[in-house]
């Protein structure tokens, strides 16, 4: 029964994560966003004081059922390590390799370096697997199913853009799905029991859980069918003992053990450990926090689209365009761990991983290749969970300045030709942008860069190509205009 239990949250917990990274529609995103503040690398970053403490009192109640039934990437180890061998056996720990990663985690994490913090937490590894691989194919999915029902005159089903972010983007994601799923073919959760920082952080609180499996000495044959299921290579069949740091309470050796002689609970006589005297002291000091999602909600009104034109290529940027709520670009770019949660989420398909050598092109910027950062939508910085993007509302976001617009004169149309343009200036929101006649009757276009938001909706339409006329400058601080 307890493996049932544990499977079907793990199950549920998946399909909320995958349809949070492949949401076709939009709607579902803000509202599973909660699934993301429950994961422990994004409630470090933002200090929640439900969130750790939460996932702290479960591990030392209940071991490391987080590892389980609630982290991504191990749910899904789970699942990759069914296609290989289903027999695993005892496997030393290696401690110092462990160790060794959760000190280079630390490290990353107070000198700010979001390259090495987002390559080793779980959750922004399965963000990256899900947006750059999963979401291309499951929107290539329903771009099959819209064919079959127009073809059968069914028009309900609409065909969706298919869009990879990038080819860094996806080597990223290749590349981590062949460092977690090989070893897991191969050996289960080798991952979560050598690298993973946050499972060696619940590991050494998993050693004082009250409750986990324990092996009865006087019932144990000692036959190893318990340690040959065992995924996370923790049971030692010879000595009669569990390295609870290790185990991720799959309760595949209780299913295995053929003369009940293991168990999971609190520790009764005939088990060969006792328990430690101090952990009710340690127990006492942990304050028990619940974790509580929050359903978010979007309220977008509706507005008129500017239409797609001709592919164009991006500007070289010399500063990147930070997600509005992201204050700055330096503190936007320590926060964040890349999962790409906020560039699957965005309804406009205005975020892409960045070109930065720094953040190895995984960290999210604005480009405006396919849109642009329509001004009552706050999408991002609803789905953020580390608060890399913090919560902002339209009324705010509509006085931010992401960037700045900045004009070529030589590729202006009105500058260039005798033709007239005033498409960037028809659709400029907030009205920043002015055609001047001159003497001569040519058009001039005057940039207010007071009131430009840097939203980007210039740049989209702008007809120039290859690449347009005016484009948008990040700023190193968002400030209000």
């Amino acid at each position: 029964m307890l493996k049932k239990l544990r499977l079907t949250a793990a199950i549920l917990c998946l399909a909320g994560f995958c349809l949070l990274f492949v949401d076709v529609s939009g709607a579902l995103a803000p509202r599973l966003a909660f699934l993301a503040k429950m994961q422990l690398g994004p409630a470090i970053l933002s200090g929640s004081l439900i969130v750790i403490p939460g996932i702290f009192a479960a591990t030392i109640l209940f071991g490391r059922l987080y590892c389980s039934t609630l982290c991504p990437l191990g749910i899904l180890q789970d699942a990759v390590s069914r296609l290989g061998k289903r027999r695993f056996g005892h496997a030393p720990a290696k401690t110092a390799l462990r160790l060794g990663t959760l000190a280079l985690f630390v490290l990353a994490f107070f000198a700010g370096i979001p390259l090495v913090f987002g390559l080793l937490e779980p959750y922004s590894a399965f963000g990256r697997i899900a947006t750059d691989v999963l979401a291309p194919l499951w929107q290539a999915g329903s771009n099959l199913l819209a064919l079959a029902s127009e073809r059968a005159e069914n028009f309900a089903v609409g065909p969706t853009p298919v869009w990879q972010k990038g080819a860094p983007a996806l080597a990223a994601a290749l590349a981590t799905i062949a460092v977690v799923g090989t070893p897991a073919i191969r050996s289960g959760r080798s991952w979560c029991n050598c690298l993973c920082p946050v499972g060696t952080i619940l590991g050494f609180l998993a050693r004082f859980a009250l409750l986990k499996p324990r092996i009865n000495a006087e019932r144990c044959v000692h036959c190893g069918l318990c340690a040959q299921q065992c995924k996370a290579a923790c049971i030692d069949d010879k000595q009669g003992e569990v390295d609870a740091s290790r185990c991720v309470a799959c309760f595949n050796c209780l299913q295995a053990c053929k003369n009940g002689a293991i168990r999971y609970g609190l520790p009764l006589g005939g088990n060969k450990k006792k328990i430690d005297p101090g952990r009710r002291d340690f127990l006492a000091s942990l304050s028990f926090g619940a974790v509580a999602p929050h359903t978010l909600r979007r309220d977008m009104a509706a507005e008129e689209k500017i239409p797609a034109l001709a592919r164009k290529t991006p500007p070289p940027r010399a500063v990147p365009i930070a997600p509005p709520g992201a204050r700055s670009l330096r503190s936007f770019q320590q926060r964040c761990t890349g999962c790409q949660l906020c560039v699957a989420a965005c309804p406009n398909q205005v975020l892409k991983a960045s070109g930065g050598a720094m953040t190895l092109m995984l960290q999210p910027s604005l480009s405006f290749e396919r849109g642009y950062c329509r001004v009552n939508c706050v999408t991002c910085s609803s789905v953020c969970p580390t608060g890399a993007i913090a919560p902002i509302s339209g009324a705010e976001k509509s006085v931010t300045q992401l960037g700045r617009a900045i004009l070529d004169r030589s590729l202006c149309i009105n500058e260039t030709t005798k033709e007239r343009c005033n498409a960037c200036a028809r659709n400029c929101p907030p009205g920043a942008l002015n055609l001047i006649a001159q003497s001569d009757g040519a058009l001039r276009l005057a940039i207010d860069a007071e009131r430009c938001t840097g939203c980007g909706a210039c740049e989209y339409v702008c007809p120039t190509r290859p690449r347009a006329a005016i484009w948008v400058e990040g700023n190193l601080e968002q400030r209000r205009v």
